[in-house]
């Protein structure tokens, strides 16, 4: 039994353990100097929004509701991001001594507890009956000097917290085993892994040949049912079944060394019940293979994952907060542009609104004024000598309906701009809803600030009333002053009859031009008024206020999409240095020390892509890029420096990312966003590596 179950590599594990604890001192010293730079970093940035929140609140902006909200977000992002050195720290004091650590993961019922109580040489207790969760919370068992992490179960119903807690323990584990099954991968147990793999963690996958034994099988019958579910060409398949499962996430996991086992038969090798069958069993297990890829990996590069875990706890958080500030800062850039564009179009049509208003209310007065005139005449000939002619006057002007036209125009023209602002706060509602649908997919979103209901408060809360001229002539705002006629008849007979027909003619005249006079003076007033309701109460209060609005919250969300901008910039260069560190490491590990010459900056997705850039013109040596990327289990590439962003950011996307489609935008004479045009039909793969071409080339990258 004994020559199944003893490594002949424990002798080298031991040194390996041994040398690695004076690697995991350098790795917490370079962690810990990094996290020192980050908090100073994160320091200087806080005292910058503490000042850009003050600012912002003793400004004359009138939009209060908006500025409170900014306020508020630039509050939690100086909590959220000031909080982020302080918990680095904590992680890495928790690692400070602990020694080589290996978590356990796998799905409830995979065989998990089993595959521990295997390496622990334990009593069986831990393993589950039936399909309860058996492990909900952490436990640490040792292993050939190292430990073994027992996490709860992943990717099982209602088990989000169980999750949680697992991957929180991963983050300080140095190798992840993990663990699923023959009988049909989720892809769940995927999704779990990429999480695994996001944070730096290396992994060996390990499938469990589901096949049934108890004290009742028959050996030989199980020994056919082993042979037929451990045929090669079968697992083979589940692997590459399991593995197509990382094509939506635009990974590649070929890299992933995996080990196929039946756990049940090496565990019951170790009971005494089974003693005179153990080493039968323990063989059909395959379980040393197993142990021996475990103990080669630490062996090989345990020393290096020791250096690295440290890096693990920090890069990985700094890398999810560059990236979300950097698509915060995005969506708020492309809904700011949209506002710009609302507004635009809403003044245009104010343009447009103002002119076509100002001639139809001239028209309608033009209009009003000739008909009027008209009856001047035949007015003046029959009422020249009445005591009444004022009253018959204002008879005449109330059958033309004057006040009730008025009052429609402008009611027409309150509708118009009414149905606008509802059109255009429709629009803005809309397209904003849509962008921060299209924003929210994979990042940690900040509050809403720009809510489309309130766009339409901002049109609204000025408007509703007051249009109505009604009363427009209680005042009798013709005042003819015709009272001068009255009595007229009295001296005329004195005159010579043809003195009469001349003086008779010249108060005809007389009325004639003070009716004429009187409807100018009407026709002018009612144009003041008319007017009035159009600039103070249309223009000035719902169209002109609204843009005026805009305008401000145009201010407010580029003002905090360039703050968000630039504190991604200052973590982005954190990055660099932390990154240029674990290179240099893996390069000084692997024997490639003089290599790092060749690099002018790097970027990473752990256990993903690496970028690599060079000067034009210049190689990187081959062997020294396999053991790089064998090392730190990431793809390297290179782009080359031609003093072109388009040109780094086309290579850093590579297939798929059209040269044609790719337009630098500049802001402030500055080169801000890549807008590439055909974004939406660029694979899982190449979205990633726009990733990592935004943390190269410094440019929000947008459709």
């Amino acid at each position: 039994m004994d020559k199944y179950k003893q490594s002949k590599n424990i002798p080298d594990l031991a040194t390996a353990l041994l040398e690695s604890e004076q690697y995991a001192k350098r790795g917490h010293k370079l962690a810990g100097d990094a996290v020192s730079l980050l908090k100073r970093t994160v320091d200087s940035i806080s005292r910058e929004l503490q000042r850009n929140i003050i600012t912002l609140e003793q400004s004359n902006i009138n939009e209060r509701n908006t500025i409170r909200d900014l306020s508020n977000q630039l509050a939690l992002i100086k909590q959220n991001f000031e909080e982020i050195p302080r918990q680095l720290g904590i992680g890495l004091k928790e690692t400070l001594k602990s020694p080589f650590s290996i978590a356990l993961f796998g799905r409830t019922m995979s065989g998990k507890s089993t595959l521990m109580e295997i390496l622990t040489h334990g009593d069986g207790t831990s393993i589950g009956k039936g399909a309860q969760r058996t492990t909900r919370d952490v436990r640490t068992y040792p292993y050939n000097n190292m430990i073994i992490i027992d996490v709860p179960g992943i990717a099982a119903f209602e088990g989000q917290e169980d999750e949680d807690v697992a991957f929180e323990a991963a983050k300080k584990c140095d190798l992840v085993l993990f663990l699923i099954t023959d009988d049909a991968p989720q892809p769940s147990e995927a999704d779990c892994l990429n999480r695994i793999l996001g944070s730096g963690k290396p992994v060996i996958c390990i499938l469990n040949a589901k096949v049934n034994i108890d004290s009742g099988t028959n050996l030989k019958m199980f020994a056919r049912d082993i042979r037929k579910k451990m045929n090669m060409d079968r697992l083979n398949s589940i692997r590459a079944q399991f593995l197509e499962f990382g094509t939506p996430y635009g990974k590649n996991w070929g890299y992933l060394p995996f080990a196929y086992v039946h756990l049940k038969s090496a565990y019951l090798s170790q009971q005494t019940e089974w003693e005179l069958k153990s080493n039968e069993l323990y063989k059909m297990s395959r379980f040393d293979y197993l142990e021996g890829l475990i103990i080669k990996e630490i062996i090989k590069n345990g020393k290096f994952y020791k250096l690295k875990s440290p890096f693990d706890i920090v890069v990985r958080p700094v890398i999810d907060a560059f990236e979300t500030l950097f698509k915060q800062s995005a969506q708020n850039s492309e809904q700011g542009s949209i506002l710009i564009g609302k507004r635009k179009k809403l003044k245009k049509w104010t343009d447009n609104f103002k002119s076509d208003a100002k001639k139809r209310i001239e028209s309608f007065l033009a209009a009003t004024s000739g008909e009027l005139r008209k009856e001047v005449a035949s007015f003046a000939e029959y009422n020249y000598d009445n005591p009444s002619a004022e009253h018959s006057w204002k008879s005449i002007i109330q059958s033309h309906n004057i006040e009730s036209k008025a009052e429609g125009i402008l009611k027409e023209l309150e509708k118009e701009c009414e149905e606008e602002l509802q059109e255009i706060c429709r629009e803005i509602n809309s397209e904003l809803k849509f962008s921060h649908t299209v924003f929210s997919d994979k990042s940690i979103n900040m509050p809403y600030l720009i809510d489309g209901k309130r766009v339409w408060n901002w049109a609204t809360a000025l408007a509703g009333g007051g249009l109505i001229i009604a009363g427009l002539f209680v005042l009798g705002p013709i005042g003819l002053g015709l009272g001068f006629i009255v009595g007229l008849m009295g001296w005329l007979g004195s005159l010579f009859f043809s003195d009469y027909e001349r003086k008779v003619l010249d108060a005809r005249r007389k009325m004639e031009k003070k009716l004429i006079a009187s409807i100018d003076k009407m026709i002018s007033s009612l144009k003041k008024k008319m007017f009035d309701v159009l600039y103070d109460k249309l223009l000035k209060k719902q169209l002109y206020s609204t843009l005026n609005a805009i305008d401000e919250i145009v201010t407010v969300v580029f003002k905090l999409s360039e703050i968000q901008r630039n504190f991604a910039k200052t973590l982005n260069t954190r990055l660099y240095e932390m990154n240029k560190v674990i290179i240099t490491e893996a390069l000084n590990y692997t024997g490639f020390s003089g290599c790092k010459r060749h690099i002018m900056s790097a970027v990473r997705s752990p256990n993903d892509t690496m970028i690599i850039m060079l000067e034009d013109g210049d190689r990187f040596p081959e062997d020294a890029r396999k053991a790089l990327s064998g090392i730190l289990k990431e793809h390297v590439r290179f782009v080359f420096n031609t003093n072109s962003l388009k040109s780094i950011l086309v290579q850093a996307i590579g297939k798929g990312c059209d040269r044609n489609s790719v337009r630098i935008q500049y802001i402030d004479d500055e080169p801000r966003i890549a807008r590439i045009s055909n974004i939406d039909n660029l694979d899982a793969k190449a979205l990633n590596r726009v990733q990592l071409a935004q943390q190269l080339t410094g440019l929000l990258i947008m459709k």
